[in-house]
């Protein structure tokens, strides 16, 4: 088996109120409409964050630091912000939220992002998609991932964004590890683009 990953998922992984966690989680948001509908802006914090945790633009002895996740939450949420009715529901939305965030603090980077249609026949080819995949995570970034519908994968959650740290290939199957509400877990990644109903979309961030 042939897998991909970012080079230092612990810098993902945190502890937040004497728990630790794969990943950060929207749960911990203190205003319940972000704890409902802040999965994108978290997703959104772990792909800034990582990437300046990589470049020295954050201080990697602090990335265990939920609070300070948290923190960093706040002020993404401000930026890739839930629509009333629906969440975070289209792609363009993060990258435009994120590319926002990015100018405003002047920091190097640009948001890269691919859309998967709803209709079967509109979609990419899975090589297509794990390609997009393998240059996020081959340039040392997570890759946002969002789920409008799961299809038959019970470890992803419906109308759901998290990061995908890791990808994993062999003959018959492509596999994905995802953080989400501090658990790690992996789906199929060609099972989910064959039977999800609503599709979803990828994004990571690059150096511009």
């Amino acid at each position: 088996m042939e897998s991909l990953t970012i080079t230092h998922p612990e810098w993902l992984q945190v502890k937040k109120d004497g728990r630790f966690s794969y990943g950060y989680n929207q749960e911990w948001y203190h205003d319940d409409w972000q704890r409902l509908a802040g999965c994108g802006p978290t997703t959104a914090t772990q792909l800034i964050s990582y990437v300046q945790f990589r470049d020295g633009l954050l201080d990697k002895t602090d990335s265990a630091d939920g609070e300070a996740a948290l923190k960093r939450m706040e002020v993404i949420f401000d930026y890739v912000r839930p629509r009333f009715g629906g969440g975070l529901y289209k792609t363009q939305w993060l990258e435009e939220g994120l590319n926002a965030y990015i100018a405003d603090h002047a920091l190097p980077y640009t948001v890269k992002m691919m859309g998967i249609y709803p209709f079967t026949v509109c979609r990419p080819p899975l090589q297509q998609v794990v390609k997009f995949i393998k240059q996020g995570l081959a340039s040392d970034s997570p890759v946002a991932f969002l789920n409008r519908h799961r299809g038959r994968e019970k470890e992803l959650s419906t109308w759901h964004w998290v990061p995908i740290v890791k990808l994993m290939e062999n003959n018959d199957d492509v596999r994905c590890v995802v953080y989400d509400e501090e658990i790690e877990r992996t789906f199929s990644l060609q099972k989910w683009l064959k039977d999800t109903m609503l599709g979803g979309g990828f994004a990571y961030v690059v150096r511009k």
